[in-house]
């Protein structure tokens, strides 16, 4: 009876021993990191890891085409990248649910998916709202689109409506902002469409993307301050 319970505390005592030790964190491998990875601080939208025949492989991107690729590979507790060019870096890292700091922060990247890439019309607002970073637009939200297409030759119009994003800013009258935007859209392809004009909002199509700029004064608002929405959509074909 005595030597049951020596052995029973002895088993006790292990378990709770075995209980008590830190347990350490497994080691990531090449293959987690498989796939896209998206930038939240960084020099390019994003990064591919993958995999070949005989090595890891990754490109990065911007504007959705590759301006960045070569080897990568995991070694103990260093993230190491190898450039086409031959150059090679280390980087400490760690991974936290769904995203990846290099350098305790220098860069961070996750799988998530951005807006932008979820629902391609987005991008030309992200772009937008970058590079007119004065005019402080704000973050995307989904907006109804309204537009109108030439149905005969009776020049009469149809009208209908599109689930899209749009952003908002305010600005002035004297400011040419709109003007700007405009002609930046022509730069990105887009041009001006003749059936959706009205006085306060015109119409850019480039295929199947449509893009409205709308502007809309307060009635109490004394000076020439305005508010711009800009709205995009795709048709779905």
């Amino acid at each position: 009876m005595k030597h049951s319970i020596l052995t029973l505390f002895a088993v006790l005592f292990l378990a709770l021993s075995l209980s008590g030790c830190k347990q350490k964190k497994p080691m990531l491998y090449e293959e987690f990191f498989l796939g896209e990875w998206y930038t939240i601080k960084g020099d390019v939208e994003a990064y591919s890891f993958l995999k070949d025949d005989s090595s890891y492989i990754f490109a990065g991107t911007q504007g959705m085409r590759p301006v960045v690729y070569g080897t990568w590979k995991i070694n103990k507790d260093k993230f190491v990248i190898t450039k086409d060019n031959g150059t090679t870096a280390e980087y400490n890292f760690a991974v936290s649910n769904d995203t990846l700091t290099f350098n305790k922060g220098a860069e961070i990247y996750t799988r998530t998916a951005p807006l932008e890439v979820k629902y391609p019309e987005v991008r030309i607002l992200v772009n937008i709202s970058s590079d007119f970073s004065s005019l402080r637009f704000s973050a995307p939200r989904p907006a109804d689109l309204n537009w109108g297409i030439r149905v005969d030759s009776t020049r009469s119009s149809q009208s209908f409506s599109l689930k899209g994003y749009s952003i908002s800013a305010g600005s002035t009258l004297s400011s040419d902002a709109i003007t700007e935007i405009s002609n930046y859209l022509k730069d990105y392809g887009f041009e001006p469409d003749t059936v959706y004009v009205t006085e306060i909002c015109n119409g850019f199509r480039d295929d199947n993307q449509l893009v409205i700029i709308c502007t809309s004064q307060y009635p109490k608002v004394t000076n020439d301050s305005i508010y711009i929405q800009i709205t995009s959509a795709l048709i779905v074909k």
